[in-house]
């Protein structure tokens, strides 16, 4: 994986852990990597991947089960919420991005919407 340098390693973690999730590759009650093995296959530091996985948990996305490692959740709530999430965050970058080549919100969103046709 090639990390980006305008962004803290753990929060593209995240965001390639919840793009995962939307993409069907975990199902909720999956049992996820361990700490270790998913840091080697990031090739990041453990605690990296500690740092990732106590987030994860504080948002509800994943569970740990004491002894038999860490799962995703099950709550349709929480799930539901990553894809308008993700969506939400796109915008905001494609709309920054545009508005950094002067172009203004609405002009835009008419982009879009002739891309659309």
């Amino acid at each position: 994986m090639e990390w980006r340098n305008d962004k803290a390693i753990y929060l593209q973690v995240i965001e390639l852990f919840k793009r995962e999730i939307i993409l069907g590759r975990y199902k909720p009650k999956d049992k996820i990597a361990s700490v270790r093995e998913y840091a080697i296959k990031l090739g990041v530091n453990p605690n990296t991947i500690v740092k990732v996985y106590d987030f994860l948990a504080e948002e509800g996305l994943i569970e740990a089960q004491s002894t038999n490692g860490y799962f995703i959740t099950d709550k349709e709530e929480i799930l539901n919420q990553l894809k308008p999430e993700f969506a939400k965050a796109y915008c905001q970058e494609f709309l920054s991005q545009m508005k950094s080549i002067g172009y203004l919100k609405k002009e835009a969103i008419e982009l879009l919407k002739k891309e659309e046709e």
